[in-house]
């Protein structure tokens, strides 16, 4: 409808206001006015559903502007709001990643902690066992010192008994024939 309304005042304008167009040229015993007339005759002539038709495309066009317009305000409202939500994600996202990094930190510290304190324990173990070897060692060495005394001692002892025993011989050997010649018995 818009079309034909468009077409009329197009026709309208050469035919009549335009001096310059062709059929202005041409129109040579035109009654101008008449074909105003017929014009605007046209125009009365179309039905009221063609004006409505008319209205309802310029409303429709209206409505569709106004749609495009809005769904561009949330589209733009839609980005931004995606911009936010993935910027505060990001950010989300790094404290995680920097929560994790220090906890691995301290993992890792934590594990070389425990290979720290692993190893001052096998250390520890270590010199204590040569500590215990060395303790054992002097322990066995004093035992065996002590007994070598106590043996050179018994092996003393032993010696000075069998010379007493000796001399004890010897001595009875002597009373018994000092006896034997003063031809008394003594008993012993």
């Amino acid at each position: 409808m818009d079309d034909i309304l468009r077409l009329l005042d197009e026709l309208q304008m050469i035919a009549v206001e335009d001096p310059r167009t062709i059929i202005g040229r041409l129109s040579y015993g035109l009654d101008k006015e008449e074909v105003q007339m017929q014009i605007a005759k046209i125009k009365a002539s179309l039905p009221n559903e063609i004006r409505n038709a008319s209205q309802n495309v310029r409303e429709s066009e209206k409505l569709r502007d106004q749609a495009a317009t809005e769904s561009m305000i949330t589209v733009e409202s839609s980005k931004k709001e995606a911009e936010r939500v993935i910027a505060e994600a990001k950010i989300e996202a790094d404290k995680i990643l920097e929560l994790a990094r220090v906890q691995q930190e301290r993992l890792v510290a934590d594990s070389e902690i425990l290979k720290l304190s692993k190893a001052q324990s096998e250390e520890i173990r270590n010199s204590a066992e040569r500590e215990a070897n060395q303790t054992r060692k002097g322990a066995d060495q004093y035992a065996a010192d002590v007994l070598a005394r106590v043996e050179n001692n018994i092996e003393k002892a032993l010696t000075h008994v069998k010379s007493s025993r000796a001399e004890l011989s010897v001595h009875e050997a002597q009373i018994g024939q000092a006896v034997v010649r003063t031809g008394e018995r003594i008993r012993v």
